[in-house]
């Protein structure tokens, strides 16, 4: 169980990424596995999470139920989905839309930003289980 020590929510929050992702590269997780994450900001349906991935650490298939994005900030990732495989580097930003990518692959020691906009079926009010009167 995970004991957060930091806000999540607030009107202003700044954060040192630097500093983040080498406290991430030193716990047990990305020794471990090869990944770790940490939420930074939560706040109704948005999340902002950090991610560092050690070179070659494959992610595999990752669906999206709602939109994100996901940022390059060290290193690079390769994938492909329903349009064909693409490869980002340090500085690209990827919207993803709900669908699914595979075989996510780390090309490099990788930092990534990813922000998520909604969670479960937030995002599809159709399946909310509208009633027509």
């Amino acid at each position: 169980m995970s004991s957060i020590s930091r806000p999540l929510a607030g009107p202003s929050l700044t954060f040192r990424l630097t500093d983040h992702l080498g406290e991430l590269r030193q716990e047990e997780a990305y020794s471990r596995s090869g990944r770790a994450g940490r939420t930074l900001a939560k706040s109704g349906r948005l999340r902002v999470v950090l991610l560092a991935l050690a070179d070659g650490m494959e992610i595999g298939t990752h669906q999206a139920d709602s939109p994100m994005t996901l940022q390059v900030l060290e290193g690079g990732l390769r994938y492909r989905d329903a349009g064909g495989e693409y490869e980002l580097r340090q500085g690209d930003l990827l919207f993803f839309g709900p669908g699914q990518a595979e075989d996510i692959r780390a090309m490099a020691a990788s930092a990534l930003l990813l922000t998520i906009s909604a969670v479960d079926d937030d995002f599809r009010p159709e399946e909310r289980g509208n009633t027509n009167s």
